[in-house]
């Protein structure tokens, strides 16, 4: 069990790494393959020995090695949540075959918080992936009920109720506030969701979302970090509530634990 939970760890921060590029290169329509690694700063290719997941950033101290310009913190806590979120699915799903998916859903989920926050837009190429993805695998995803017609119909109602749902939540924001209260993005991501995860439970990301989402917008008013009318992504959100419905039966499981 520690040589499996390691193994998984250790995975989770090399693809925390790949999460990193992913995040920097695709809002700029750049390539994830090539050119290798660079500093972002005076642009030399990162040796192989200074692009250690964790370990790297703390022998170098944060900083460059050619150029000593400090290295920013999201690329060890990326690879690090990375981590931290692929133990948890394979201790959770160890032997399932749910797990694979669940991994790249999870490795989805992450590249799209950190695009949204740092860039407030949310790639077609993931948000729609995650849907085809969903929807080919649904014939065997046992999550979804029994039966192929259950889980086609479970994973069709779920981009509807998560997609049409969201539009709708949109819609009604707008004509209230009297602007854009919901991105396409978002809409697209929880539809893509739903594919995954069912109709049912895309009721239960809405509402954890908005949840933990309210409560980190009031927080950053209260503190004066933003205005009352100032602009919080939502995607991150939606990503951290589908991560957490992977191991929440339903929506009354995660109010049991805030109960607590």
């Amino acid at each position: 069990m520690v040589l499996y939970g390691s193994i998984s760890f250790i995975a989770g921060l090399i693809f925390g790494s790949f999460a990193n590029v992913c995040i920097a290169r695709l809002p700029r329509g750049g390539s994830i393959v090539t050119p290798r690694s660079y500093c972002p700063k005076c642009n030399t290719p990162v040796k192989w020995f200074d692009n250690l997941p964790l370990i790297s950033y703390v022998l170098l101290k944060a900083k460059c090695r050619a150029c000593n310009e400090k290295i920013s913190i999201q690329y060890p806590l990326v690879e690090f949540f990375t981590g931290v979120a692929f133990l948890a699915l394979a201790l959770h799903f160890e032997g399932s075959i749910l797990l694979p998916v669940y991994l790249v859903f999870t490795l989805a989920l992450i590249i799209i918080t950190g695009i949204d926050y740092f860039h407030q837009i949310i790639p077609d190429s993931l948000s729609l992936g995650i849907l085809v993805m969903g929807l080919c695998f649904c014939p065997f995803n046992q999550a979804l009920g029994a039966g192929l017609k259950v889980r086609l119909i479970n994973s069709l109602g779920g981009v509807i109720a998560g997609g049409g749902g969201l539009f709708l939540v949109g819609f009604i924001g707008e004509k209230i506030m009297r602007r854009e209260a919901m991105g396409g993005g978002d809409v697209k991501l929880l539809a893509g969701i739903g594919a995954v995860l069912g109709w049912a439970k895309v009721f239960s990301v809405l509402f954890t979302a908005s949840l933990i989402g309210s409560a980190f917008g009031l927080a950053l008013i209260f503190s004066k970090k933003i205005e009352r009318t100032g602009y919080i992504p939502f995607g991150p959100f939606l990503a951290f509530a589908a991560y957490l419905n992977l191991f929440l039966p339903n929506i009354m499981g995660f109010l049991n634990i805030l109960a607590k």
